[in-house]
């Protein structure tokens, strides 16, 4: 522990449940041409995951989006295996080396397109190409006024970080023209930005992009494929909202559905041929396939406070200075009075007073002791002790839930077994860090605990807790904090084995 489980057939389902979305959007309002996805290659770079994904999307020509140098290595290796027809999208900022890799992908007979983020690039892939002797296939992408306003819509809009501006796309099919290469230009590319919360905001941003992808081809780009990035929401926390970064009010079908109607209608109004729809959902696609198992090896006990003595209270009270002896005598005449709230004032005047005390050296450690017991005795008679233990996980949330180290990303936590028993406790995780943000204190639902087991002998004392949709993103930021080193990997597919599983 911990530990990932991957189950390559769940990946295999989201790859063909959004397949089908989109052919059953396609056929059933007269789209003209198919669609085909690809997948980013760093929402999880993992060599099986990546496998998988061409291997299960070859008869869908589904393809993969690289945004570095190492990225479209690894892609050009794994698309070797896969479909002849399908897209290597090379997004991304790019120098020679870059742009040079990818036209010689073009030359193993791999579909690249080099998609201009900038447009001093245009440049660059003309220089290259000429040298290479290899005719490029160039998309660019376009900054987009639709803007995507929750957290991961920094991307989007006129001021977004990628992207052209509807002069520098000008200048760009000027040069492209006066270069004899017009006809190189065949892909339209934008991205709203990640978690997109509504299907009305992604067919907004569609139908501008279409829009523009109509110019293009009125202008003598040889366009084909419009490309509507990533988005594809998913609903972390069960409440299908579109007020949250956590969840999405839309399924897959019906995303589809919006693409497809927004990309028809501006179409059909301009009387131009249907673009091939290329989409790019990677945390859609691999989130569910994958589970983090983690071990909880002990939980923080509550302070078991008895109540004191009245020959033990008194004998402590003698040993407290002025102020502090007041604050004890208060104490006791609210508490026969029946007045709790007071009580607790006088509880952590007191506590504070010894603590004052303590580090005068006038108050010795097992008197501190005896007034901390006291007071914690006084909060749990009234009724207001913390009831929220906490249990400590061999994990590093820094290596194996950064994004919610990063910006309070919720993902859905509960555990793995004695799911017959009622949990009678609360608790927060904390992690084997030795930093005070190694721990998970919010969760699913606004909750700032988790209804928990008591950890006790009938399972050796263990206790599993399993976080789930992780499967993006998590174990491709994740780090080496601490020297914990990476999770445990294993794969569980169907089979024919007398379990049914290998």
């Amino acid at each position: 522990m911990p530990l990932v489980v991957r189950f390559p057939d769940v990946l295999k389902n989201r790859l063909e449940t959004l397949q089908s979305a989109f052919d059953m959007a396609i056929n059933s309002q007269g789209y003209e041409v198919h669609y085909q996805g690809v997948y980013p290659v760093k929402c999880n770079q993992d060599r099986f995951v990546v496998e998988d994904i061409v291997k299960f999307g070859s008869p869908y020509r589904f393809g993969l989006e690289a945004g570095s140098k190492s990225e479209l290595l690894l892609a050009m290796n794994c698309l070797s295996k896969g479909s002849a027809d399908a897209l290597l999208v090379c997004n991304g900022f790019k120098d020679t080396e870059y742009i040079s890799l990818a036209l010689v992908a073009r030359k193993l007979l791999l579909n690249s397109v080099i998609v201009l983020e900038q447009e001093e690039e245009l440049d660059l892939v003309i220089d290259i190409s000429r040298k290479m002797s290899v005719r490029p296939v160039i998309g660019l992408r376009a900054k987009l006024r639709t803007k995507h306003s929750g957290h991961f819509g920094s991307t989007s809009g006129e001021k977004g970080k990628f992207g052209l501006t509807t002069t520098q796309i000008l200048r760009v099919l000027k040069k492209l023209d006066e270069s004899g290469m017009l006809d190189c230009l065949q892909l339209l590319h934008f991205h709203i930005g990640s978690q997109i919360p509504t299907s009305e905001l992604l067919a907004d941003g569609v139908g501008e992009a279409t829009q523009i992808y109509s110019e293009l081809v009125r202008l003598g780009a040889g366009m084909k494929f419009i490309d509507i990035g990533g988005g594809l929401g998913i609903d972390y926390d069960g409440s299908k909202s579109s007020n949250s970064d956590v969840s999405a009010c839309y399924s897959i079908e019906k995303n589809a559905s919006a693409v497809v109607q927004a990309d028809l209608y501006v179409c059909d109004r301009k009387g131009g041929k249907h673009p091939v729809i290329c989409s790019e959902s990677g945390r859609a696609i691999v989130s569910h396939h994958s589970i983090l198992i983690f071990e909880t090896g002990s939980a923080s006990t509550s302070h078991v406070s008895t109540q004191p003595s009245s020959g033990g209270l008194q004998s402590l009270v003698e040993t407290l200075n002025g102020d502090a002896r007041a604050d004890s005598r208060n104490l006791s005449a609210a508490a026969v009075r029946g007045e709790y709230d007071t009580c607790l004032i006088y509880s952590d005047q007191l506590k504070q007073r010894c603590v004052e005390q303590f580090k005068d050296g006038s108050l010795d450690i097992e008197q501190l002791a005896a007034v901390d017991s006291i007071c914690d005795w006084v909060s749990k008679a009234i009724g207001v002790a913390d009831p929220v233990r906490t249990y400590h996980v061999n994990l590093s949330v820094f290596t194996s839930i950064p994004d919610f180290w990063g910006f309070s990303q919720l993902f859905p936590i509960v555990p793995i077994h004695r799911l017959d028993e009622k949990p009678t406790m609360r608790g927060i995780l904390s992690d084997l860090t030795c930093d005070s943000d190694g721990k998970v204190d919010k969760f699913i639902g606004g909750e700032s605990s988790l209804p928990l087991h008591e950890i006790g002998s009938g399972d050796g004392g263990r206790y599993y807790l399993g976080m789930f949709l992780g499967g993006a993103y998590e174990e491709a930021l994740g780090g080496l904090h601490n020297l914990f080193g990476g999770p445990s990997v294993v794969r569980v597919m169907q089979s024919d084995s007398p379990h049914s599983f290998a």
